[in-house]
């Protein structure tokens, strides 16, 4: 893998984190109960694409 790949990954790793804690963040901040649970299955969307990311560097 080049290198350049693996700064692209790692850089789409940091936005899907960042993303997940922001989504965390505002599901605590809210009390909405719709909203929440909205919140709630896009930070898990992005854990989800986080670790597909991780488990592919860890194989490669």
């Amino acid at each position: 893998m080049t290198t350049k790949s693996l700064e692209e990954l790692s850089e789409l790793m940091r936005s899907e984190k960042l993303a997940y804690k922001k989504c965390c963040n505002y599901v605590s901040e809210t009390d909405d109960g719709e909203l929440r649970c909205e919140l709630g299955r896009l930070a898990n969307g992005h854990r989800l694409r986080y670790e597909t990311l991780k488990n592919y560097l860890e194989k490669n």
